[in-house]
Formats: structure tokens, sequence, C-alpha cells
């Protein structure tokens, strides 16, 4: 009988702790303003070697959805960084931010965390882009910040924590 008391009370107070896997949520503010004007990195032939490389030593055989670097400032936590936000050349209703591991789409209610997303991401040493692969074009793409204003052309904010991919 205490074997089964103290396994209820474990149980009961691991519930107070554990957080369920439908809210990627954090501490940190980030903002972006996806309405402002912004241009964006372009590919150069070394760039598309590298990709093609990629794939090939990888033995995928799917999309690629290259994000590149765009000149959007993101806040965070108030503080400006810049080159952090990415948009999707064949999709550009997607961006990426590299810290917090979040991942926007256009016209969608909540910003993602691409954690489980099953897709992977790669960057060259320079950062100005990044190949990924298996991006699903009807998701699953992860996990919502449930703390954030929808995703849309113009201010977008979210609280997350300090996932950062690179």
């Amino acid at each position: 009988m205490k074997a089964l008391i103290g396994t209820v009370a474990a149980l009961t107070l691991s519930l107070g702790v554990a957080r369920a896997g439908d809210d990627a949520s954090g501490p940190i503010r980030y903002e972006v303003d996806l309405g402002k004007p912004f241009t964006t990195y372009r590919l150069t032939e070394a760039d598309a070697a590298w990709k093609t490389s990629l794939v090939k030593k990888l033995r995928y055989a799917g999309e690629v959805v290259t994000f590149q670097r765009t000149t959007l400032p993101l806040l965070v936590d108030g503080v400006l960084v810049e080159g952090a936000v990415y948009q999707a050349l064949e999709r550009p209703e997607f961006f990426y931010v590299v810290p917090g591991d979040a991942l926007l789409r256009i016209g969608t209610p909540l910003p993602l965390s691409p954690g489980v997303g099953g897709f992977s991401m790669h960057a060259p040493r320079s950062r100005n882009f990044i190949a990924c692969l298996n991006l699903s074009p009807n998701g699953p793409w992860g996990v919502p910040f449930l703390s954030s204003t929808p995703v849309q052309r113009g201010p977008v904010a979210w609280g997350g924590d300090e996932s950062n991919r690179f």
C-alpha cells in the first residue's frame, strides 16, 4: 500500500512540473516586422554547388527549400539582431528565425518551433543561406509558440527560448 501511495504522490508531483508538448513558448520576447521592405541574399554558383554536394552526400531525393538571409531586423528582448531572419526562396510565405529556432508562415495563427517537424536544416560557414530538407508543403512544421501574435505581413511577436540550430 505504501508503494502505491508513493507512486501516486510521485505522479501527482510530476504533473505540476511536466509540460505538454503543445506549446513552445518561453520567457524571451522575439519581434520582427514582416511588413517592412527588405532584401535577401542572392545565391551564387558556389552556393548552388554546395547545395548540390550536400544533397548528393546525404543521398536525398526530395525538394530542397532554400532559406536566404534577409535584411529584416529582429528584436530579441529589445536588443537588435541583424542577419538572423531568413526567407524561403521556393516558398516566400515561410520565414525562419535562427535565434529561438522559429518557423513563421504568413497567414497562420502562430509561429512554430520546428524542433519536432521532421525536417533538417544545413548551412554553409557563411550562413548566408540554409538548405532545408524534408519540409512538407502541408506540415506539420512543429510546435506552436502560444504566446504570440498571428503571423502576418506586419509586426509579429512571440515568446520563446534560447534554442539555436546554428
